[in-house]
């Protein structure tokens, strides 16, 4: 662990599991305070659980990412107790059902919609309101798209559309608050070997497909895209903004 971000907070949505997770892990072992909002209360209080110690400074606050007046009470309250966000980081997120569009609930389409795109807007907008009014010298947003985030596959228009729109948005946000030192990217996992992709990674004839496509034939880990998110957040990428990377395995370049 480091010394040099001790006091400072990083905001994980998504934190209780999958990457988020381990962005939670990576962030504390370089000395940073935690705090996860997820929707998922067991997995949650599970984390803080196994995670808080006298060096690892961990919470976690129940929330559903898709209501703006929770994720802005949520930012409200860190103002009201002076604590000072540096760190965003949007990794709550879902990959809905494939159907060809014509066929796709609205119902889905809505949700996919609500948590990957308009659940990133709410807590991006609360972050940069809060780092306006506390007037902290530098920040860093740092969501997490997908290979959807800048192509597109059948049956999946509603993940992909919602992750394009994540990309502009990120894209959005750096021209609006560089003048601030507020940097904001995106990155594009692949095929991330997490639990929102258990049940995908169980078929072989899919796994197969996707491992010729994937130059490197194998799935990423979680912590891997998490060295990347912390890499964007760190000062070691302080001249970069506005950008999106993809962390895949070479998918997008084949």
């Amino acid at each position: 662990m480091t010394d040099k971000n001790i006091h400072q907070l990083a905001v994980i949505t998504g934190g209780a599991s999958g990457i988020g997770l381990s962005a939670v892990k990576r962030f504390l072992n370089e000395g940073y305070k935690v705090l996860i909002l997820d929707a998922n209360k067991d997995a949650g209080e599970e984390a803080v659980k196994n995670l808080k110690s006298d060096t690892c400074d961990v919470n976690f606050i129940h929330c559903d990412i898709t209501n703006h007046t929770q994720i802005e009470t949520i930012f409200q309250d860190l103002l009201a107790d002076n604590q000072r966000a540096h760190v965003l980081v949007n990794c709550a997120g879902i990959s809905p059902s494939l159907s060809p569009l014509h066929q796709y609930p609205v119902e889905e389409w809505h949700r996919t919609i609500d948590i990957n795109l308009h659940g990133t807007f709410y807590a991006c907008r609360e972050f940069c309101k809060l780092a306006k009014v506390q007037k902290i010298d530098k920040g860093a947003i740092v969501n997490v798209a997908s290979i959807m985030g800048v192509r597109a596959s059948a049956a999946q228009a509603p993940y992909a559309a919602s992750k394009h729109a994540v990309v502009g948005l990120t894209k959005s946000i750096a021209q609006d608050y560089a003048t601030i030192n507020i940097r904001a990217n995106a990155i594009g996992p692949g095929v991330i070997d997490t639990p929102m992709n258990t049940e995908l990674m169980k078929d072989d004839n899919i796994m197969q497909y996707m491992l010729q496509r994937i130059p490197m034939n194998r799935v990423a880990t979680s912590d891997e895209v998490a060295n990347l998110i912390y890499f964007l957040a760190s000062s070691e990428a302080s001249y970069i903004t506005g950008s999106y990377f993809p962390v895949d395995g070479g998918y997008l370049a084949s």
